[in-house]
């Protein structure tokens, strides 16, 4: 598996499978939000690197690379709400999202979205 063609999503014991994420606290940046809830979905830490404003509808969308190798075993998620967390090449069956809105995540040409790198 190589890291640029995979990307890690969870599956929601309710949704299915979903890229990690939630709702803004008051005053959390996205990329804040977007970090803090890939630690508590997934376990793991990341560096926000873009954040794109128009690709999902009400949404942000945050680009964020994670330092842990990519493996095609699962993992399990302290967060009572998430079944199993992994790493993915493909679209899951059973996504909680249109296989149309992630593949336009997949694909997003990030150099166009507002870049965190400094």
């Amino acid at each position: 598996m190589d890291r640029d063609d995979s990307w890690i999503m969870v599956k929601n014991k309710s949704r299915g499978w979903e890229f990690p994420g939630g709702h803004l606290n008051a005053g959390e940046h996205p990329e804040e939000a977007a970090l803090r809830e890939l630690y508590e979905e997934t376990g793991i830490l990341g560096t926000a690197k873009a954040v794109e404003l128009d690709l999902i509808l009400g949404g942000y969308v945050v680009l964020v690379r994670v330092e842990r190798e990519v493996s095609p075993e699962p993992w399990i998620s302290s967060d009572d709400s998430i079944e199993e967390v992994g790493w993915c090449l493909q679209i899951p069956e059973s996504s909680a999202w249109g296989s149309e809105e992630i593949q336009s995540v997949i694909d997003h040409d990030w150099s166009t979205s507002r870049s965190l790198e400094s």
